[in-house]
């Protein structure tokens, strides 16, 4: 079953239930992919289109909440919180660290020459791990790798 086909019998089931949150979060990337949809003259999205479409929507979401925590806004904090929990689920399953970790090392073992251009290394790693990681903590774990 494809990701957007998920969504849409997943906003049915909360509309029944009564959801409202998970209703409108739904809706919200609905409108999302749409968009996504127009700007490429109408093409449906692929399945790693929509994944990449959800992750960048659980970035912003993730740069809300630090600002509502800042801002010490309870009541947005617990709502982007469940924002990015919903947005999640849709997400496929990210890596344990220690599987990250041993990634990230077969990559500095691959590319030797790059041990001195953190920045060129990192964009190597998340290129390769990118699906299965989030980019910022695969760039933490480079960092603390080399150091």
């Amino acid at each position: 079953m494809s990701l957007k086909t998920t969504l849409q019998e997943d906003l049915k089931t909360a509309l029944k239930s009564g959801d409202q949150e998970k209703t409108g979060i739904i809706r919200f990337l609905f409108s999302q992919i749409q968009n996504a949809e127009i700007d490429q003259a109408k093409k449906e999205l692929t399945d790693e289109q929509l994944i990449k479409l959800i992750q960048k929507q659980v970035k912003k979401t993730n740069d809300s909440l630090e600002m509502f925590k800042k801002g010490q806004r309870e009541d947005l904090v617990t709502k982007a919180e469940t924002e990015i929990k919903i947005l999640k689920s849709y997400l496929p399953e990210q890596i344990s660290d220690e599987e990250l970790s041993k990634a990230i090392d077969d990559i500095i073992d691959q590319n030797e020459n790059l041990k001195d251009n953190l920045g060129a290394l990192i964009g190597k790693a998340v290129g390769q791990l990118k699906d299965r990681a989030d980019g910022s903590r695969i760039a933490q774990m480079v960092r603390e790798k080399l150091g």
